[in-house]
């Protein structure tokens, strides 16, 4: 989880990169002065200024910035991920909680980082997973060089259920996708681990659902028996804090067909 300071320092860093930015609007390459005018716009607190910048960079398209126009972007994203993860820790601790005046804006931001197709978007676009399943695509992209930062997100102790859930579903995509982008043993071993952990102990029910779909396609003996378990016992639903007559009947249909080969979606 990328903390305030660190989305800060982040935020600082792209500013020191912006002189040289060249203005996607108008494809000027002296316009330095817009240049910068461009990452106050994005990493400042101007709800509708950050909306314009962002439309500027979606209109000439993501892929097309240069290098400093996509530090400024992957600031940005990072910042307004760790908003998104700290409104949630102070909801789970009780504290009150403004509303956010455009909660549209980091799906539209995480999009444009993740069209990039930039490794160092990575930390950033893993603070961004709870916006959708396009973050876990855009994370499985670049395989094992991603798979540290997924991990962090899924093993971290009380996470967001959004962004533990979402992290599943990139580990899952990573795994069915290691012919394409190879993943180490470690890597598998350290994946496997997360599984275990996620279908063990009192789980939030969809956090249950995603590990079941990622220890169905690891083939691992012992992974399977715990499926196996949970689709023959309902005690054993019970025991992870699933009590609910139909979520107990769903959760072992689901085990059964994952153990029968049905895919899991969404799909990589």
């Amino acid at each position: 989880m990328i903390s305030h300071r660190q989305a800060a320092a982040l935020g600082l860093a792209a500013m020191a990169t912006v002189v040289g930015l060249f203005t996607l609007a108008t494809g000027r390459t002296d316009a330095q002065g817009e240049q910068s005018d461009f990452a106050r716009r994005l990493l400042g607190d101007n709800v509708e200024q950050r909306s314009i910048a962002l439309s500027t960079v979606e209109q000439a398209g993501p892929q097309n910035a240069d290098r400093p126009t996509r530090a400024v972007m992957i600031a940005a994203l990072a910042r307004e991920a760790d908003v998104h993860i700290s409104r949630y820790e102070a909801d789970r601790r009780g504290q009150p909680v403004d509303t956010l005046p455009d909660p549209e804006f980091v799906g539209r931001l995480s999009k444009a980082v993740a069209e990039l197709r930039d490794a160092r978007a990575i930390p950033a676009l893993a603070a961004a997973l709870f916006t959708g399943p396009l973050m876990a695509r855009a994370l499985s992209d670049f395989g094992d060089e991603a798979a540290p930062a997924v991990l962090q997100v899924v093993t971290a102790p009380n996470g967001w259920y959004d962004q533990v859930d979402a992290g599943l579903v990139a580990l899952r995509f990573m795994v069915e996708r290691r012919a394409e982008h190879p993943l180490s043993g470690r890597t598998m071993d350290r994946i496997r681990s997360a599984a275990k952990q996620r279908l063990n102990g009192k789980q939030y029910f969809t956090t249950l659902t995603r590990a079941i779909d990622l220890a169905a396609v690891l083939d691992d003996a012992e992974l399977r028996q715990i499926l196996t378990s949970i689709a023959s016992d309902r005690n054993e639903l019970l025991a992870r804090g699933v009590e609910n007559p139909d979520l107990l009947e769903r959760t072992q249909q689901l085990a059964a067909d994952r153990l029968a080969g049905v895919p899991a979606l969404p799909r990589p």
